[in-house]
Parts: structure tokens; C-alpha cells; sequence
């Protein structure tokens, strides 16, 4: 009798674990890939970010309070060329709520009266400092109503500074100085700044004559 054979059917799953297993590897690298590229990006976009910082392309508030008020110190070592600065800024009639062009024309007053009293060999460096102080605190807030009292303090200061070199190097100047200081007085520190604008012009006209005769 002959025998039948019979072949047995070879099993399937083996080929479909295979084949899931061949598919997770497939996605987990495409994943890892896209994965590696996003932080790649995000690493070039960190980097990028802080060499703009160290470069200094941003500024940040400090730096422009120093671009301001460095454009009024022209020339540390030339008291005709700052003079002549702060002479052509109060030339400009506009004073703003915010005040930036009294408190610019005090800081230019300033480096004109700390360039005359260096030329002249005149030690005024502390008064100044202080009234640079005052003077900042002016554009710190714009809607502060005791300005013109600052104002008043800043100009107080100056305006001993300056009779300090007019008494040294400058007697015959002292009418002209004591002009000045009038003008200042009339400067109400309770009243609002803006309501005396003229008395404060003024003040730096007078600042200006002042220092235009001491330089001749």
C-alpha cells in the first residue's frame, strides 16, 4: 500500500512579526531623525539669539539712556565746541510733556560748565555730578508735578559751580552772574513746569551769555 504523504503548511506568523518589527524599526529611525532636526534648529536658533545679544544689535533701556545722553557730550576736551552745542539746543522752543528738552538742555549745560571749569583748570566735578543726578531724574517720569522744583535744584547747583569759576578766573563778571541766578529764582519750584516755560528758557539764555563771556 503506498503511502500518502502530506506536507505540512509552514506558519505564518514568523513572517508578520517580522514584517512589525521590520515597520517600528522603520518609524522609530524616522522619528529620531525628525526629531535630531528640531533640535538641531532650535540649537541654531539659541545660538543665533545670544550672538545677537553679545554682538549688541538689541539694546537694551540702559543703552539708550546712554546714546541720549552721550549726543550731549560732544567733546569732553573742548569747552568752545560744547558751548556751542548747548547754545544750538536751547534754541529749540519746544518743551514736550515729557520734558526731554529741559532735561536735555541741563545735561548740555552741564558739559559746557565742566568743559569751561577743566580748560580753566577749575575743580567743580562733585557739584556736577550731583546736578547730572538731578537732572536725570526729570525724564525718569514724565508726569511727575514736582519737575520744576528739580529743575530748580539742578540749576541751583550749576549756578554754584559757576560762580566758583567766575570768582576764580572771572571778576568782572559777577553781575552777569548774579543776572543768571535771578533768572533761576523766578523758576517756582511748587508750580508746574510747563505754566513757566519762559522763566526757564530764560535761565539758559542767561546760562549761555554767561558762559560765552568766559570763554572770551
Amino acid at each position: 500500500m503506498a503511502e500518502i504523504e502530506i506536507e505540512k503548511k509552514k506558519p505564518v506568523w514568523p513572517w508578520i512579526l517580522a514584517a512589525l518589527l521590520v515597520g517600528a524599526l522603520i518609524y522609530f529611525f524616522a522619528f529620531a531623525d525628525n526629531d535630531d532636526t528640531i533640535d538641531d534648529v532650535d540649537d541654531m536658533a539659541n545660538d543665533t539669539t545670544e550672538d545677537i545679544y553679545n554682538n549688541g544689535d538689541i539694546a537694551d533701556t540702559d543703552d539708550m539712556d546712554n546714546t541720549y545722553d552721550s549726543s550731549n557730550q560732544l567733546n569732553d576736551g573742548d569747552s568752545d565746541v560744547n558751548i556751542a552745542a548747548y547754545k544750538s539746543y536751547i534754541d529749540n522752543p519746544k518743551m514736550g510733556l515729557d520734558h526731554v528738552y529741559t532735561n536735555g538742555a541741563l545735561l548740555a549745560l552741564i558739559n559746557a560748565v565742566q568743559n569751561t571749569a577743566t580748560t580753566l583748570g577749575v575743580d567743580i566735578s562733585a557739584d556736577l555730578a550731583e546736578a547730572k543726578m538731578k537732572a536725570k531724574d526729570i525724564k525718569e517720569d514724565p508726569y511727575e508735578v514736582d519737575h520744576a522744583n528739580k529743575i530748580r535744584n539742578s540749576g541751583e547747583i550749576i549756578t554754584k559751580a559757576l560762580k566758583t569759576i567766575q570768582t576764580e578766573k572771572f571778576p568782572n563778571l559777577a553781575s552777569t552772574h548774579q543776572t543768571m541766578k535771578e533768572r533761576l529764582m523766578k523758576i517756582k519750584p511748587d508750580e508746574k513746569t510747563l505754566n513757566q516755560k519762559e522763566d526757564v528758557k530764560n535761565f539758559f539764555v542767561q546760562a549761555a551769555d554767561l558762559l560765552t563771556q568766559m570763554k572770551q
